[in-house]
């Protein structure tokens, strides 16, 4: 830069009220949205024709306009490849499975956590290493060779305190302890 040379920069929001920029506005619109638009000036040396054709080159066309059709034909190949990949049938329980009332009324995740410890798809070392995400079943907190659902809400020394409350609760709703 040059010495004495002062340079500002401002952002105008959305060209509002400032003499020139709607037009400039308008014209950014119509080439991102219509790359064969006419109004580019300055392009004389380009053989303009109704017909593409007959052009000698193409006219320039607007970056916003090139992403649109780049993304337009992403989106189209992807449609195409997940159609081949997917099925319009819906998931159907086995009628030998049965909804639980109650927590089919509750929130989604607390639901969700419900039947993954119900499946044993739960976060258990039992599961992890099942799914190759730990190298042992071992429970993280006490040692104990395997961590199952079971170990964890009634053996895991770790949690004793919490297993007292949480089985307390259960006999209290239930009527049933910890079997």
């Amino acid at each position: 830069m040059a010495p004495g040379i002062i340079i500002e920069i401002r952002w105008c929001p959305a060209h509002e009220g400032v003499e020139g920029n709607e037009k400039a506005d308008e014209w950014a619109k119509l080439a991102a949205e219509e790359p064969d638009a006419r109004g580019v000036e300055g392009l004389e040396w380009f053989t303009y024709s109704d017909r593409p054709e007959e052009r000698s080159m193409p006219l320039p066309r607007s970056l916003a306009n090139i992403k649109r059709e780049i993304a337009k034909k992403k989106w189209a190949e992807a449609r195409e490849w997940a159609g081949g990949r997917t099925s319009k049938k819906k998931y159907k329980m086995p009628k030998s499975q049965k909804l639980n009332g109650t927590v089919a009324g509750s929130a989604k995740r607390l639901a969700s956590r419900f039947y993954q410890l119900k499946t044993g798809h739960c976060l258990t070392g039992e599961y992890l290493h099942w799914a190759k995400s730990r190298p042992t079943p071992q429970c993280w907190w006490c040692r104990c060779p395997k961590q199952t659902r079971d170990h964890l809400l009634k053996r895991c020394p770790r949690w004793k305190e919490e297993q007292k409350v949480l089985w307390q609760k259960v006999e209290e709703e239930t009527g049933r302890g910890r079997e």
